[in-house]
């Protein structure tokens, strides 16, 4: 629960500092549970680099969102090893064994929805959500800024429900799109 809130607490900092260019839409909806949510939109993908921790034999956080062609680094703050992968369709991986230290990175090409997990402990488990466009992770509604005009899908994800998926039309590059029905 600590890892969600840190998660959320970063990206509504985040929408309070960040002003969307005047010529953006925005589109605003209510969740059924909360969510990581997205809209497609390939013009506004900015690759990051972002962490998930190994700590205490769990990840942090164990829900991370970055956009496509993002680097994941999964630094080892335990004293033991880890060894880390995905045996996702989208973008599997696996990191090798690695000790103590700032860890390894990965590179994320695809699109989806990654279960990551370590070799060694199996009780560790978390997932990635690599999309392509604006994103926000919200607890029961949400605010996407930053939006060009014209056909565009919104997608929700979280453990509980899997993938939900709208989609919408933004009229004109200022306009505010109010989705109909939750997702």
């Amino acid at each position: 629960m600590i890892a969600r809130f840190s998660l959320l607490t970063l990206v509504a900092l985040f929408g309070l500092l960040y002003t969307a260019p005047v010529s953006a839409a925005t589109i605003v909806g209510k969740l059924v549970a909360p969510s990581i949510v997205w809209v497609t939109d390939v013009a506004a993908v900015h690759p990051i680099v972002a962490e998930m921790r190994n700590t205490g034999k769990t990840f942090v956080p164990d829900l991370l969102a970055v956009p496509v062609g993002s680097t994941v680094r999964f630094p080892n703050e335990d004293p033991f090893f880890h060894s880390i992968f995905s045996a996702s369709e989208t973008d599997a991986f696996d990191i090798g064994f690695y000790p103590t230290g700032p860890g390894k990175e990965q590179l994320f090409e695809h699109v989806g929805v990654l279960d990551v997990r370590c070799h060694i402990h199996a009780l560790m488990r978390a997932n990635i959500v690599v999309v392509d466009g604006p994103f926000a992770s919200a607890e029961a509604s949400f605010s996407i800024v930053d939006i060009g005009a014209g056909e565009r899908v919104v997608h929700a994800w979280n453990r509980e429900q899997g993938m939900r998926s709208e989609n919408v039309h933004v009229a004109r590059p200022n306009a505010t799109v109010v989705l109909a029905r939750a997702l």
